[in-house]
């Protein structure tokens, strides 16, 4: 199956990851659009420690409009609780919207079974992808995958989309989303793909199935190690990372391995556009890392959080390319959010220490933590 996409490799898939014996054909990419490497930020931006928990280990943080911490709490890296939860004053989390929605007595379509990343638009509306699948080596829960709409100003949600079954293959995964013109665009990184669902008439499409951008081409590796699944198996996860201009019309995406890839969503809004059309949209955006996440500036800067060194950069507007901070404290720097006023918030989520990417033995160093730097102060770099 996956003999198109990596011809250098005998490969299996298991439990939504790509489990190669071998290792990258990152070469055989086009050319990244050149950017002007820039020195290190000296000195670095600096860590402010904002929330840590002994209990629960997050992936994904996002601000809410009163400032609260609302963060995601994978299913699959052994957190038990809410999966969706705003942390109260002492940080510890509390189940949102309400407890009902993190019932795991409730039907599967009225509740987060296993959300998988999560979006904060402008005016408070949240969006949240719930893979359904609490396991990644099982199968989708009946009825849980879907896209949630809520409303973070009365705390409520809104509307759900059910992912329609044929939305899915067998050892599908759906793992990253953004929202934008009207339409949820889906990655599936198990088998890599994108699906685009047109909200008001939950009309849904698969689209770019193995497509190269879309698909892992090397291991992920973190200190020097490489990640590894619940049997042993270098674990290789398809796209996974996603983030949107603030205009909605470029998607910036990348396999967690990396590169980072652009796309224009007029190619996936469009469903004329034809599948070879589809298959050439993506350009290489830069041949990043590793990485647990991208966050969109609202100034257009992309920040790359680098899990192989623990590390932030950012690539400016103008293309400029620079790591502002390395530090041990940031193992597996997760899915970050970007406030209006500058301030990053990252989550320090040592997702390579969880069973699914350490052969199995959840590892995890408590406490976990979140950090925020004003990126907004920041001055410009120097060469």
């Amino acid at each position: 199956m996956y003999a198109k996409s990596l011809p250098a490799l005998r490969c299996l898939r298991h439990a939504g990851f790509l489990l190669a014996c071998g290792t990258g054909l990152l070469g055989m990419l086009p050319a990244a659009h050149a950017a002007k490497p820039a020195p290190p930020l000296n000195p670095p931006a600096a860590l402010e420690e904002i929330a840590a928990s002994s209990t629960s280990a997050w992936d994904r943080v996002v601000v809410l409009p009163d400032g609260r911490l609302l963060v995601e709490l994978p299913r699959w890296a052994g957190n038990k609780g809410p999966a969706i939860a705003v942390l109260d004053a002492n940080g510890t989390p509390q189940p949102y919207p309400d407890a009902t929605w993190n019932d795991p007595s409730a039907p599967p379509s009225s509740r987060f079974v296993a959300p998988a990343d999560m979006q904060l638009q402008p005016d408070g509306t949240l969006w949240v992808l719930d893979s359904g699948q609490p396991d990644p080596a099982g199968k989708p829960v009946e009825g849980g995958p879907k896209i949630v709409k809520l409303d973070t100003h009365g705390q409520r949600v809104l509307q759900t989309w059910p992912l329609n079954p044929d939305m899915l293959r067998v050892g599908s995964y759906a793992a990253t989303m953004r929202v934008a013109r009207g339409h949820a665009f889906v990655g599936d990184a198990g088998i890599p793909a994108m699906i685009v669902v047109k909200l008001d008439t939950n009309t849904q499409r698969r689209l770019m199935e193995h497509t190269p951008a879309l698909t892992a081409h090397q291991p992920i590796t973190v200190d020097g190690k490489i990640a590894t699944n619940p049997a042993g198996h270098t674990a290789i996860v398809n796209i996974s990372q996603m983030d949107i201009s603030a205009d909605g019309q470029w998607l910036y995406f990348e396999p967690l391995c990396g590169p980072v890839y652009k796309l224009d969503t007029d190619l996936l809004v469009d469903p004329k556009v034809t599948p070879i059309e589809l298959e050439e949209g993506p350009t290489l955006w830069y041949k990043t890392p590793p990485l647990g996440g991208i966050t969109a500036g609202l100034d257009g800067t992309l920040y790359f959080n680098d899990v192989s060194t623990g590390s932030i950069f950012r690539l400016m507007p103008d293309r400029v390319y620079q790591k502002i901070v390395t530090d041990p404290r940031l193992h597996w720097p997760g899915g970050s959010f970007a406030t209006k006023d500058g301030q990053l918030y990252v989550p320090a989520a040592q997702l390579d220490r969880t069973a699914p990417l350490n052969g199995g033995i959840n590892a995890i160093q408590w406490p976990v933590h979140i950090y925020r730097i004003n990126v907004g102060v920041l001055p410009p770099p120097k060469f």
